[in-house]
Parts: structure tokens; sequence; C-alpha cells
């Protein structure tokens, strides 16, 4: 009896074991040696394209194995990753390119995103995420710093048209600016006498132009400030873009000399953009 006994400990053993083989798998692929555009610059009302790239994995051969690979990136203060796309603050590639083939099982991906120049200055995170042919899922996560873009763009002249001598802009001459940038801004405005070099009689001083940056059709002498050669801070708080582009319109009149010549004058206006106060 007892030599049974040992005789069924053993066939015990020898299905347990042959259990343990039968219970390993397909290998789960992973994300590993990520690396990235980082800081990130913006350009003024466009577009950067930037990379979040890695090594992917698969034990089993990735040509066989890899199935999709996709990334995200977001501010991870502003929104979580499983939120919809959203210029400012979240990007989706769902096809990223597989790369060079380093070996059998590795394989380098490339994962681009197109930033808009409104994207958020902040911490941002980037997650590759690899599919295989299993359904086994693997990822990976590093972060980057989206660098903050102070930008605008200004109509590119401003036409007081035809004034007698000693008259005064009878209407505004608007220019618009646009916040080309990720931050709300002000502006800086400066400009230059209008001259003509033929002129024998007089120029136009610089001083004689007036601005209000956010009130139309105000009183040249009391509700207008006169630009200067020197760089002036105008409180205009135009933020940054969120759907449409964010624009506002600046507000311009000149009076001309009472003796001056018929002659096309012309000067300089500066506009700079300059973090909102």
């Amino acid at each position: 009896m007892r030599f049974l006994i040992v005789s069924i400990v053993g066939v015990c053993m020898a299905f347990l074991l042959a259990g343990i083989v039968v219970l390993a798998g397909p290998a789960v692929p992973s994300v590993s040696n990520m690396t990235l555009t980082d800081p990130v610059d913006l350009n003024a009302c466009s577009t950067v394209v930037i990379w979040c790239n890695a090594t992917i994995t698969d034990d089993d051969g990735w040509y066989n194995e890899v199935d999709t690979v996709n990334a995200t990136l977001w501010d991870e203060a502003a929104v979580n990753e499983g939120d919809s796309d959203d210029n400012s603050n979240h990007y989706t590639n769902l096809s990223c390119a597989l790369g060079e083939n380093i070996s059998a099982t590795d394989v380098f991906v490339n994962c681009s995103f197109t930033l808009q120049y409104y994207a958020n200055p902040a911490n941002w995170t980037c997650k590759i995420r690899v599919n295989d042919s299993s359904s086994n899922v693997g990822s990976n996560s590093t972060n980057l710093t989206v660098n903050t873009l102070i930008a605008l763009d200004a109509e590119d002249t401003m036409n007081f048209g035809s004034l007698d001598p000693g008259v005064t802009s009878p209407d505004d001459v608007n220019n618009t600016v646009t916040n080309c940038g990720n931050v709300a801004i002000d502006l800086n405005l400066s400009g230059t006498d209008l001259t003509n070099t033929s002129a024998t009689v007089t120029n136009i001083t610089v001083g004689s132009i007036k601005y209000n940056v956010t009130n139309y059709s105000q009183d040249y002498a009391t509700g207008m400030t006169s630009l200067s050669a020197t760089s002036t801070r105008a409180d205009f708080n135009l933020g940054k873009r969120t759907n449409g582009a964010m624009t506002n319109k600046t507000y311009w009149k000149i009076s001309i000399p009472s003796v001056i010549e018929n002659l096309i004058y012309t000067g300089t206006v500066t506009f700079t953009a300059v973090t909102d106060s």
C-alpha cells in the first residue's frame, strides 16, 4: 500500500508540471527609451510639428505581433488623458509610424503632433501605447514643457487719407490686432514722425498721431493718447485664442499742421506684444 501511494503522488506532480507549460502565453509589448521635443517653442499665428518617439519591444517578434501604436499629448493641469482633442490642451495621434528595425524584437516608433500657436504654456504629458495581435497593451509616458509665446499680428498700413492743413481726422482709422501667442497680451506702442524727403516747410511729428486701444470715436484732444518715439504700454487685455482667432481693433486719429505742403507723408507705428498685466 505504501508503494501505491508514492506512485500516485508522482503522477500528480507530472500533471501539475504539464499544466504550468500550458499557461505560458504571448509576450506583452513594452514601450521604452522615450525621446521627445522638449522644450517646445511655438510659431506665432502658425503651427509647429513636435515628436514623441520610443522603442517598442515584443519578445514574440515585433513584425508579426505589433498591431497599432498611438499616442496622446495633453496638458495635465487642464484636462485628462481620455478627454476630447482641443488645440489648447489635448492632441491625439492614432497612427504613429514604425521606423527603424532595431532587432527582431525591437522597433523604433515615431509619434508626431502638430501644435497650434495657442497651445497652453504648461507641463504636458506624452503617452505612447502599443497594441499587439494578441490584444495585449503596453504603454509608457513622459513629460515636456510648452513655452510661453508672446506675439501679435497687426494690419500692415494705416491710411489717414487726404486731409487739409490744420484739420484733425474726422473719423477713426482702425487697425486690427490679432493675438498670435498662447497668453493674454497688452501692447507697447511707439512711432516715428511722418515725413516726405521733398518737404521743405515741415513734417508731421509723431505726437500728432493719437490712439485709443479700447474705445471707438473718442475726442482727439481728451479721449486719445499721443503716440511717442518711446515705447508706451497700452492696457489692451487681448486674451489668447480658444476657438476662433482672438482679435480686437485699435483706433487712431491724426492732426495736420496748419502750414504744410501738399505731399504724401509716411512714417512707422510699431506694435509690440507684452504679457497682459
